[in-house]
């Protein structure tokens, strides 16, 4: 790479943490990075040129002149030849579990449904080997005026498959007959374990393919236990590798902080697996899912997790809370009926003071609450 381009070291304290040494006695490093346009963090000093590291903390950040005091025989010294040096990103919103699986097809420029069409039928047939057409990133936008796609959209592109096809934020499921059939949804459906409403055609009274409401309830226990007898994409397997994967993908990128929005205390034994086989590569921090009617005594399960699981590389940071879901499929909250489907203002999770006392008595935990609210 050229000088221009940014080199990015995914360090696991930031620069800023560090103190400045003219004249550096701290030992032999581990890893030594010198030749670099260090960027500290620091507004009194910004920048410098050399950095010691020993073990998972930076030691030393300084001036060129001063790092061969780190340096011995077994360190391993690094030219940046240059390049820009960064402390570790922090992304304060991504879903481990969710993406990461080469068994899923991912949209990718779907504009159009005539674009997914096609994007959906050329996955189907270089993967004749699986049981579901499983896709995921579709966007609402594709759809023009409010509408939202169909079963009947997708007939005629998977061989025969039953298709599960999740909404890029994934609050919105699509599926085509042989799907619906899958997981029993007929016109006498009127809501399924992993979603909360199945959408009818307003004339037949048939399912229409869509299920909304799925990233509100579609990844509790329950709901994957049955999302599991369905698609291989659930598999517990399958999921340790989403993880892994998105991980290592964040790591690749210079995030060594992850904040994940929502987990269930089960996924907490998954993450701690994957610390003790070497494969949880940055921090992660966990809110932990409160959903509409949580007892007491879940509560309690989520304090006792917040103190086992409580260090610089796995710690449940907070408790995640819905107050609506989303606009495009018309299920957020607001104040005045949707311009598009005036018979609707879309519907409330709680009550104001349901949910009131939910955040008071969160707050008495001494929990930080993360709340999704998209409606006005």
């Amino acid at each position: 790479m050229g000088k221009a381009i940014f080199w990015i070291a995914a360090f696991l304290e930031i620069l800023s943490a560090c103190q400045w040494r003219q004249s550096p006695g701290e030992g032999e490093a581990d890893l030594v990075i010198r030749n670099a346009r260090v960027y500290t963090v620091d507004a009194q000093r910004p920048w410098a040129q050399a950095v010691a590291i020993k073990g998972d903390h930076i030691r030393w950040v300084g001036d060129q002149k001063d790092v061969g005091a780190y340096i011995g025989p077994a360190t391993k010294v690094m030219d940046a030849e240059g390049r820009m040096v960064l402390p570790g990103f922090i992304d304060s919103h991504f879903h481990v579990l969710l993406g990461g699986n080469p068994n899923v097809l991912r949209i990718e420029r779907g504009n159009s449904l005539v674009d997914i069409q096609r994007q959906v039928r050329e996955f189907a047939e270089r993967r004749p080997e699986l049981k579901w057409v499983e896709v995921e990133g579709w966007n609402y936008s594709a759809f023009p005026h409010g509408t939202l796609p169909t079963a009947k959209d997708l007939e005629g592109l998977t061989g025969g498959r039953p298709a599960f096809l999740v909404a890029y934020d994934y609050h919105t499921i699509w599926m085509n007959r042989e799907g619906l059939k899958e997981f029993g949804i007929t016109r006498n459906t009127r809501k399924v374990i992993f979603a909360e409403k199945v959408e009818k055609d307003s004339k037949s009274g048939e399912p229409t393919g869509i299920v909304t409401g799925f990233g509100s309830t579609g990844l509790s226990e329950e709901a994957e236990a049955e999302l599991r007898k369905h698609l291989p994409s659930h598999a517990p397997e399958a999921i340790a590798r989403n993880v892994e994967n998105n991980v290592a993908a964040a790591v690749r990128a210079g995030i060594t902080t992850i904040v994940d929005p929502q987990s269930y205390l089960e996924d907490l034994k998954l993450y701690a697996r994957l610390r003790s086989e070497g494969k949880l590569t940055a921090r992660l921090q966990v809110a932990l899912f409160h959903r509409r009617g949580t007892t007491e005594r879940t509560l309690q399960q989520f304090d006792q997790a917040r103190q086992k699981y409580h260090d610089d590389w796995l710690r449940v940071a907070a408790v995640k809370l819905y107050i609506d879901d989303v606009i495009e499929p018309h299920t957020a909250a607001l104040l005045t009926p949707y311009a598009d489907r005036p018979e609707t203002r879309g519907e409330l999770d709680y009550t104001p003071d349901e949910f009131k006392q939910v955040v008071l008595r969160l707050d008495r935990m001494k929990f930080q609450v993360f709340i999704h609210s998209i409606g006005d």
